[in-house]
């Protein structure tokens, strides 16, 4: 049965229009613009393959040119959709080389059908011409599966063998005729050639295809492995929230729990003093005492006794609030030591230290200078907290002076308000502070002191920052140290 080349070439068409079709509704959920460049390239090169296929049917200008130029659009696109496959790297200078190979085919065909009508010579460019171009698609195919293995990789590689091959056998066969009369008429290579097309266009775009959902698939295994990683970070991040958290809540106990140790420690050494000072008051208190209730049991007491009655009265209620005021003051200090904001005023919190330091001084013959700023001086903070800064402060004043220390021993304490902020220095005309340990004063458990434990500088650093503020030194052999605590001044709650 003779061979109809015309209808073979009308099936050839109908695969193109029926796979690239298929493809286009199977992936039309994707939205991709490959997927459509890849279908409506095909289409393209379908009608081109009809028009092919109608010689005598149609004007000689539809079938020499435009349906050549068709059939280069419609590979062209192919390639194209098949390249965005591969890295962009490998995509540029590829689309470059097409568009220059397919302007130089198309003008030359031009050319030899315009100018000298040579069909045989025509159809041999044509033949031998696509037979160069499609053996890309074995080349994408052999770099995807280099990049990863697969089988959609390796049927375009197939693929694109199917096309070249029978591409050149036909080109061969009309090399052999050295003319051609009839394009149509069946021939061993043109049933070569029409085999290799049916293959070829079924083999890529099952390819095509195969590809397409793999690359979707290592995405979606990708990003569900992407997910899962997130999550594992998530909760592990919710771990480390949680740890923090925990650490942070030890840290404020450690700090709380040092705090009133550095408390007890520090008072011990003002133990003697407070003693003597709280002697005082409770002596008076009872020999005023005494003296109120003589004057109740004598019924002769004349007027100069109930005077005096009355003034003893006075000075027992005076010396009852000054002891009163240093228990108060010792019972705020030594409180649980977790945080408790208020709005007081600097300089009182002063008074009620200097209250509990004044015995110590004057044992030790240190002289103290007060410079308060005028007024009051309202500050938002934890009173205790800063209280147990300035004992520290002080006390390591009294301690900056050697027991042969030659010179008057004074302290100065200041507070003054300056440029919005709160300032409160303690300065000592002691020995200054040793060089070698200046860079490390503020660290835990750094002291020059034989009998210190190195917690005093460091808590008062942990408690100015923690109310944003800053506690500096300055220091020198010859004029002693001062340390400047410096706070926010403001009467609202911060945020600590």
């Amino acid at each position: 049965m003779p061979l109809d080349t015309q209808t073979t070439i009308f099936m050839i068409c109908f695969v193109y229009l029926m796979l690239h079709g298929a493809i286009w509704l199977a992936l039309l959920e994707y939205r991709s613009s490959q997927v459509r460049l890849w279908c409506a390239s095909g289409m393209v090169s379908g009608v081109a393959v009809v028009l092919l296929a109608l010689r005598g049917s149609v004007p000689d200008i539809v079938f020499f040119y435009v349906a050549q130029g068709l059939m280069l659009v419609g590979n062209w696109g192919r390639m194209v959709a098949l390249r965005m496959y591969l890295p962009i790297s490998q995509q540029g200078s590829a689309l470059r080389v097409y568009a220059i190979a397919n302007t130089a085919y198309f003008v030359v065909f031009c050319y030899l059908i315009e100018v000298h009508q040579a069909e045989w010579e025509a159809l041999l460019l044509f033949n031998g011409f696509y037979a160069v171009l499609c053996f890309d698609y074995f080349r994408i195919g052999q770099k995807l599966h280099q990049h990863q293995a697969s089988f959609g990789a390796k049927l375009l590689m197939w693929a694109g063998l199917s096309f070249s091959v029978s591409l050149a056998t036909r080109t061969l066969g009309v090399a052999m005729t050295s003319s051609v009369d009839d394009i149509y008429a069946p021939s061993w290579d043109q049933a070569v050639m029409v085999a290799g097309q049916f293959t070829a266009i079924t083999l890529s775009n099952i390819a095509f295809l195969r590809i397409f959902l793999e690359i979707a698939e290592h995405k979606k295994m990708h990003l569900t492995h992407e997910l899962a990683i997130t999550s594992e970070r998530a909760e592990a991040m919710r771990q480390k929230s949680v740890d923090l958290k925990q650490l942070l809540q030890e840290r404020e106990e450690i700090i709380r729990q040092l705090a009133l140790f550095n408390k007890t420690a520090g008072m011990g050494a003002l133990v003697a003093s407070l003693a003597h000072e709280l002697n005082q008051p409770l002596t008076a208190i009872q020999l005023n005492a005494e003296l109120i209730d003589s004057a109740l049991l004598d019924t002769a007491t004349d007027d100069a006794d109930k005077h005096a009655a009355k003034e003893a009265m006075r000075d027992l209620m005076k010396d009852n609030q000054r002891a009163a005021n240093i228990i108060t003051t010792l019972r705020n200090m030594f409180g649980s030591g977790r945080k408790s904001l208020s709005t007081f005023d600097l300089n009182e919190l002063v008074a009620d230290v200097l209250l509990l330091c004044k015995a110590k001084l004057a044992h030790n013959q240190i002289a103290l200078e007060l410079d308060l700023q005028a007024g009051v001086l309202d500050i938002t903070a934890d009173k205790s907290q800063l209280q147990q800064v300035l004992l520290n402060l002080i006390t390591n004043a009294i301690g900056a002076f050697s027991d042969n220390y030659a010179k008057p021993k004074s302290i100065a304490v200041r507070t003054r308000l300056q440029d919005g902020k709160v300032a409160l220095s303690v300065t000592d005309n002691g020995m200054g502070i040793a060089p070698d340990i200046q860079a490390t004063l503020f660290e835990l458990l750094r002291t020059n002191k034989e009998d210190g434990m190195g917690i005093g500088l460091w808590l008062s650093h942990t408690i100015v920052a923690s109310h944003q503020g800053t506690i500096t030194f300055e220091t020198s052999a010859s004029t002693g140290t001062t340390f400047s605590v410096t706070l926010p001044a403001t009467t609202e709650a911060l945020i600590y």
